[in-house]
């Protein structure tokens, strides 16, 4: 699969997948999320050290196309002001996890709901890429709960039963 209209992943990349795939899943509907998931991925291509001629032209590509989704969100503090930015990706990782986190607990988990939770936990990761480390110490143990439940959903459905629900917080 082709993400961002970049070319085909080299396998040496594979750690930088997940990101690349909701870089692509929110361009439209986010811009700058899918920027800061593009960045993310960058930042771990770049410290993979894969050093073959597909890899560097890979990134090369990628980090094309994150100059293209910069111009293309254009001045925002949520591009330009680390702290906005953090906020900002924070914001829509929580929205996304509590959403995710709702269904579960009301017993309605589906494999939607699965991917919700996988989704919330990678957005939660692309905190790493701001130097203020609070945001992704804050939420480390939300991304290993959202993993849990989103292979605990997933393993049930795939045994034909339906997924038991957390109990509710409170």
């Amino acid at each position: 699969m082709s993400y961002l209209g970049l070319p085909p992943l080299p396998p040496d990349l594979r750690p930088i997948t997940s990101y690349l795939q909701r870089a692509h899943e929110t361009r439209t509907q986010d811009p700058v999320i899918s920027y800061w998931c593009a960045y993310y991925a960058a930042q771990v291509g770049i410290t993979l050290r894969a050093v073959s001629t597909p890899n560097r032209n890979f990134l090369a590509a990628l980090l094309t196309t994150l100059e293209n989704l910069r111009s293309t969100v254009g001045s925002s503090d949520a591009i330009t002001v680390e702290h906005a930015s953090s906020a900002y990706v924070e914001d829509f990782a929580l929205r996304l996890f509590a959403s995710a986190d709702n269904e579960d607990r009301r017993g309605a988990a589906t494999r939607k709901t699965a991917k919700k939770f996988l989704a919330a936990a990678t957005f939660f990761e692309v905190l790493n890429v701001f130097e203020d480390r609070g945001p992704w110490e804050a939420h480390e143990e939300k991304v290993r709960y959202a993993k849990w439940r989103a292979a605990d959903i997933s393993k049930a459905l795939r045994e034909g039963r339906q997924p038991t629900p957390v109990p509710a917080a409170g």
